[in-house]
């Protein structure tokens, strides 16, 4: 059976995931380090099935999770398990300040270093875990000669959209996988839920190059966005809630990878930019200062001269609405903005996008960007 045939986009399939599970118990860490304890809320809104039923199912003894277990002080501390099957990481990895982020009064950092070489399959929930997430933000003030970050806040094998994490770009747990990447502020549950089934189930996740699930990561909030014909005629509302493209207003869909417009949330009930709110790119590495400030532009104007709005409004103009735009976007690239850490534009990376265009499973018509 193919990985595909477990990691769907259907809630109603992790039922059948959840029945081939493997037989025996199946220990389970789950850690926080810098976190707001968000992704543990979005795994509880699961709606089918609820996290009982998936510990019942899994038969997974949940060795220790700071939230959710009943046990407390040093019990807790002895009932997880040193050699986990899978060790999960909510929140990001304070390097600089260890202190930072503790469990009985040892650093995460040494904690996820300790468990993660013994566990079979590693998995960072949130983009915190991921990518060192809103507490990697840029340091720009420069607060306590720290660095780039205060606390020198990384995610288990990334920091933002760069290697090394706290692992190391070349860390593979016992299983031979890398740690499976689940990003997002928060992650939707049945992320999480279908990532555990498919390791469980024994089936290699096909991961992208920031080492997520791609079923999850590899749709361009953008091509499937409600508004979507407004954009591809130049029509943008100058504010959010307003009947319009709302990429003027700081949407970064057209940036981000996630399947969220045909999974929805809250029971398949509606996403953000359903309700008129611009997709501020939470499930992508290097949010938050990435797609900074979340109300403006993602980018004013792209490496061949024409802003989005030119580019919508020269569609019309020319008869082609509902296509014309959108052809010319992926001419010249989503996320072909992308600046290099000196400031400048990479032509290399634009002409490898450019010339992966015609592919529909490229990166770059998925709207990824290649690591710093």
């Amino acid at each position: 059976m193919s990985a595909g045939a477990v990691v769907s986009r259907h809630t109603g399939e992790i039922a059948q995931a959840l029945q081939q599970a493997t037989d025996g118990p199946i220990e389970v860490a789950w850690l926080q380090g810098q976190s707001c304890s968000g992704c543990t809320i979005s795994l509880l809104q699961g709606q089918y099935p609820t996290l009982e039923e998936t510990l019942s199912e899994f038969r997974m003894e949940l060795t220790f999770h700071p939230t959710l277990m009943a046990e407390h002080g040093e019990a807790a501390i002895e009932s997880m398990s040193k050699s986990p099957d899978v060790l999960v990481l909510e929140g990001s990895v304070p390097t600089e300040i260890p202190s930072a982020a503790t469990v009985a009064e040892k650093p995460i950092y040494d904690w996820v270093t300790e468990l993660a070489p013994e566990a079979e399959y590693v998995i960072g929930v949130g983009n915190c875990a991921a990518f060192g997430g809103w507490p990697a933000a840029e340091n720009k003030r420069g607060l306590h000669e720290l660095g780039e970050n205060v606390t020198g806040a990384k995610g288990l094998q990334f920091e933002q959209r760069s290697q090394p994490g706290v692992l190391g770009p070349d860390f593979e747990a016992g299983s031979g996988h890398p740690v499976i990447n689940l990003g997002g502020c928060p992650p939707h549950p049945d992320y999480v839920l279908l990532t555990i089934a498919t390791v469980l189930n024994g089936h290699e996740p096909d991961l992208d190059r920031y080492q997520r699930p791609k079923p999850f990561y590899e749709p361009l909030v953008h091509d499937n966005c409600k508004w979507r014909g407004y954009f591809d005629r130049g029509e943008f509302a100058d504010k959010p809630g307003e009947e319009g493209c709302l990429y003027k207003v700081g949407c970064a869909g057209p940036y981000t990878n996630c399947d969220d417009q045909t999974r929805l949330w809250n029971d398949g009930t509606s996403v953000c930019l359903n309700v008129g709110a611009p997709c501020i790119g939470c499930m992508e590495p290097g949010f938050w200062d990435r797609f900074q400030p979340l109300d403006k532009e993602v980018e004013q104007q792209n490496i061949f001269g024409v802003d989005v709005e030119t580019a919508g409004l020269a569609a019309v103009g020319a008869g082609v609405v509902g296509i014309g735009a959108h052809a010319a976007r992926k001419a010249m690239g989503y996320g072909t903005s992308e600046q290099d850490g000196d400031g400048d534009r990479s032509e290399s990376a634009v002409e490898e996008r450019t010339a992966s265009d015609a592919d529909q499973q490229s990166d770059t018509e998925t709207g990824a960007d290649k690591p710093e």
